[in-house]
């Protein structure tokens, strides 16, 4: 079954906004959750930036060549070009999600999963202000993203 339209046109609207998330991945070393606060805005011209503020202080600034990672704590920074980056799901929140170009499936009324490059990413709108993502990243860890609407302050 195809995802609607509507749901695309959600999924990319729901990324213009300034978001809050929190990632929990699980540590397979200790046996425990990791947690990550941060926060998730875009420019006038679709940069985005990621600000991690917890536990550990980060910003990656995404554009059109690669993310650029500042470790605020070590006072150091790097770049990861596009074609080294090892997903692309960070590119189709960038640049939309369309539906010619993945694998999309339909697996409730707001649920629905993305499969790219033999990975499989779970959506699930919670709340028209909510989305939560779930996958496995590059070490096979499973990950889960809980991303909300900021309030205009």
């Amino acid at each position: 079954m195809l995802i609607s339209a509507n749901t695309i046109e959600s999924l990319n609207e729901f990324f213009k906004n300034n978001l809050e998330f929190v990632q929990t991945s699980f540590n397979t070393i200790n046996n425990s959750f990791d947690k990550s606060y941060g926060n998730f805005s875009r420019d006038l011209n679709n940069n985005i930036k990621i600000e991690i503020n917890s536990p550990f202080k980060e910003i990656y600034f995404i554009n059109e060549d690669g993310i650029e990672i500042h470790d605020l704590e070590f006072n150091q920074k790097r770049f990861i070009k596009n074609q080294d980056i090892p997903n692309n799901i960070l590119k189709f929140i960038k640049n939309g999600f369309r539906n010619e170009s993945l694998d999309f499936e339909q697996i409730g009324d707001s649920k629905f999963k993305i499969t790219e490059l033999e990975k499989n990413y779970y959506f699930e709108f919670i709340s028209n202000d909510t989305l939560q993502i779930k996958y496995k990243d590059n070490m096979n860890l499973d990950n889960l993203i809980n991303f909300s609407k900021q309030n205009d302050k």
